[in-house]
């Protein structure tokens, strides 16, 4: 949403205490990547590219929370099947190819969850990395059996009748914070007044697109060139994921961090609050 000029508009200190530049990435590793690189100062990434990012040799932090999944009155990320399928509940995934953005994903992370509590593992079914916009013709196509698929594209399996074979609630005992801010801490140190102005602005920011939703979803269909219609069917209704705490929960950001450690995605857990702050934001929530 912050490449959108007229959001951008309502940003007050974009211009006079920091600059811009919003690119675009596949997955959140490739983020964790460009920041590495330096090629970025922040960036948003997902709970298992987190967890990868903080602790590695480049030093990032965490500085806001974007969005929870698996929260019980919004959207939980759903994994879909074709309407014909034999594959109808997640104990058939056994042997299966499964659709996924990128494995070291949050999005991974989901199905990784799901195979654990069955009492699969990684090596009983075969990843197949696609982007999301091709899962739906994927999935016709015969290249994977089963394919997740985000808020912004699960309105298409849901409308044509595929079967819906488990989703992230049937996998988490709740919600639990999925997307974050990160920063680098090169960035932290060197440019703070800058990332402290655009936490302040990121707060206004998201009260103007909750105060300003049918607006905003008509700015992000122009700009993304995608049908309003299918933004206006998720964006911030139920269907959406759980936007309305951005302050990071330490508790719930560790048991989360913990369980990805329990699941075998991450080596060994880390204290999340020597790598995540609300100091960039909480003196103007």
């Amino acid at each position: 949403m912050l490449d959108i000029p007229d959001i951008q508009d309502q940003l007050d200190n974009l211009g006079d205490a920091y600059e811009l530049e919003v690119s675009r990435n596949s997955s959140t590793p490739d983020t964790v990547n460009a920041i590495a690189a330096g090629e970025a100062d922040m960036g948003l990434v997902t709970t298992e590219s987190y967890g990868g990012a903080v602790t590695g040799p480049g030093g990032m932090t965490a500085i806001a929370t974007d969005f929870w999944d698996a929260h019980p009155d919004h959207f939980g990320f759903e994994i879909y099947s074709l309407p014909d399928s034999d594959i109808t509940d997640p104990e058939d995934l056994e042997g299966a190819t499964l659709g996924v953005n990128a494995t070291g994903t949050g999005i991974h992370a989901v199905y990784v969850k799901m195979l654990d509590e069955i009492g699969l593992s990684e090596d009983d079914v075969d990843f197949q990395e696609q982007g999301f916009p091709t899962f739906v013709e994927g999935l016709q196509d015969g290249i994977f059996d089963a394919a997740i698929f985000p808020a912004l594209f699960a309105g298409e399996p849901r409308s044509q009748g595929f079967t819906e074979v488990f989703t992230s609630h049937d996998a988490f005992d709740g919600a639990y914070p999925f997307a974050f801010t990160i920063a680098s801490d090169r960035a932290l140190e060197n440019k703070s007044d800058a990332v402290e102005a655009w936490g302040e602005d990121y707060v206004s920011v998201v009260d103007y697109i909750f105060e300003n939703r049918d607006e905003v979803v008509s700015l992000a269909a122009d700009h993304f060139e995608l049908p309003e219609e299918m933004i206006d069917g998720f964006f911030l209704t139920e269907n959406d994921y759980y936007r309305d705490q951005i302050e990071i929960d330490m508790d719930a950001l560790q048991a989360t961090m913990d369980e990805l450690v329990d699941l075998g995605i991450h080596d060994e857990s880390f204290d999340v609050q020597e790598y995540a702050t609300n100091e960039y934001i909480e003196d103007h929530l």
